[in-house]
Formats: C-alpha cells, sequence, structure tokens
C-alpha cells in the first residue's frame, strides 16, 4: 500500500502488465512532477466474464460493448473500490497514456476540493466543444468549474467517496461504457452541482495531444474493437432517444438559467495548459 503524504490526495493509475511502455512512461511524468502515485493493475478483457458480458453480446443493441471496453471499465470499478476499502474521501484516477501538465501537482491538495461540492471533477481536455459555468474554485493558474456538456473520456478525473459509492451501486453503470456513464449525455451524471470541469486541462491522453509525437505509448489497445463495434451499434429508438433529448434538455437549462456565464457563452474547447 502507497503511503500518500497529508498534502497530496491519492492518485492511482490504471496499466495493462504488457504495457510496460505506458508504465515508464507515467512513472517518468510522476517523478518529474513529485507526485507520488500507485500503479494498479487494468482488468483485461480475458478476465471479464461470460456473465458481465450477457448484457452485450452481438452487434444487435445499442447498449452493446466490445469486451475491452467492459474490460475498461471494470478497471475503474476496480480503482474506485480500492480507495474506497482504504476509507480515502477522494482520488485522482489516471489512464496510463496521460499527458500531465506542469502544474498538476497544484491541484493534489485536498483543499482544493473543500466546500465546492466537488463530487466528480474532470482533470483532462478531448477538444470537445462544451459549456462551462461560473468559476466554482482557482488554484493556481487553474480554474474550476460546473461542467455542463458532453465531455467524454475518463484520462484524469478526480472522484470522492460518496460519488465512488453512487455510481458502484447504480446497476445503470454496467450498460454503457464508463467514460459514457460519468460523462456524457448518456449518462445520469450529467448535468450536476457537483461535475466540474477544470480550466486549462492540466492532462490530455496521448491521442489527443498536440504536442509532439505520440510514441509508441500512444498506441490504444482500444480503438480497434470500438469503432468496428461503432459501425454495427444500430441507432437507438427514435422515440426514446427524443425522450431522453429532451429529458437532458431540460435539466441542463435547469442549470444554465440560475448562472449568468453559463447563459453568455458560447461552447469552446478546454485548452491543455501547455498548448501554444
Amino acid at each position: 500500500m502507497t503511503a500518500f503524504p497529508a498534502s497530496q490526495i491519492p492518485v492511482y493509475y490504471i496499466n495493462v502488465a504488457s504495457r510496460l511502455d505506458r508504465r515508464q512512461f507515467m512513472e517518468e511524468q510522476f517523478a518529474r512532477l513529485g507526485i507520488v502515485a500507485e500503479r494498479l493493475d487494468a482488468v483485461t478483457p480475458r478476465e471479464v466474464s461470460d456473465t458481465r458480458m450477457a448484457a452485450h453480446q452481438g452487434s444487435g443493441t445499442p447498449s452493446a460493448m466490445a469486451r475491452v471496453e467492459v474490460a475498461c471499465s471494470m478497471s475503474h470499478e476496480k480503482a474506485w473500490r480500492l480507495f474506497l476499502s482504504r476509507g480515502q474521501p477522494v482520488a485522482l484516477v489516471l489512464e496510463d497514456d496521460v499527458v500531465m501538465g506542469n502544474g498538476l501537482k497544484t491541484l493534489l491538495s485536498p483543499s482544493v476540493y473543500a466546500d465546492i461540492d466537488a463530487e466528480l471533477v474532470k482533470l483532462e481536455t478531448t477538444y470537445e466543444l462544451i459549456r462551462v459555468g461560473q468559476i466554482r474554485r482557482t488554484a493556481g493558474h487553474y480554474a474550476i468549474r460546473q461542467l455542463l456538456a458532453t465531455h467524454v473520456g475518463t484520462g484524469a478525473y478526480v472522484i470522492t467517496a460518496d460519488m465512488a459509492r453512487r455510481v458502484l451501486a447504480d446497476p445503470r453503470l454496467q450498460a454503457i461504457t464508463v467514460d459514457n456513464y460519468l460523462f456524457s449525455r448518456k449518462g445520469p451524471v450529467i448535468p450536476s452541482r457537483g461535475l466540474l470541469q477544470v480550466e486549462p486541462a492540466p492532462a490530455v491522453q496521448l491521442v489527443h495531444y498536440r504536442g509532439g509525437k505520440r510514441g509508441q505509448a500512444g498506441d490504444s489497445d482500444l480503438e480497434g474493437d470500438r469503432a468496428h463495434l461503432r459501425a454495427a451499434r444500430p441507432r437507438r429508438d427514435g422515440w426514446r432517444s427524443a425522450l431522453a433529448s429532451i429529458s437532458y434538455t431540460l435539466r441542463l437549462v435547469a442549470h444554465i438559467l440560475p448562472d449568468p456565464e453559463a447563459r453568455r457563452q458560447k461552447r469552446r474547447a478546454i485548452a491543455f495548459e501547455h498548448d501554444a
């Protein structure tokens, strides 16, 4: 068990045992930034039970997931269970292909997330056009705002114990990918007061990184299977999709109307902190 300093929230990074290149990539960044982190063995597709896959067999359902996607979701569940079992109130969860900004350590102080109703804080950017609300807190050169739009990706996020318990108890988690559950309109989390976004983002996955060559660590274990499955998935039933869209829009409006900054701004991409 890693001894995390009192000045830093626990940091766990998910890494497939066979990806030694990514392990080295992450460990070198932690050493450079002075961050204490613990490696967590990722769940592999071979470890996904047939029972867990039963709802996703075949591509004839909009909720179908590839075994590698289910393994990814289970890896995040494993991380949540670990920090819950240790009685830790909050943790940063990272995937092993994340480029970290030089200021990331600033956001690891427990005081950053106190008294702002933070439950789930997205630290990465995928450069999607999103809407954010008023600044809830500043930390160094970072602003923490309410996230008011889909911004998928689970490369880097801070999650509280209360949120982790609720998510693990929700059967809907097994129906969609973990990034869609947490950060898209397909899941139940967005919009909520406790869902926040850091700007500029102190993290970006290699697949989105604009700062140079990706190297071998940027090769994805997921994308081939995901692309194949996306092509095979049917569209959702029209009326169900319409109802879901209406419900999402009404909930979103309820969060935007009281926030003058969210009302007047246009959707925009969140920059990575080292973008030129």
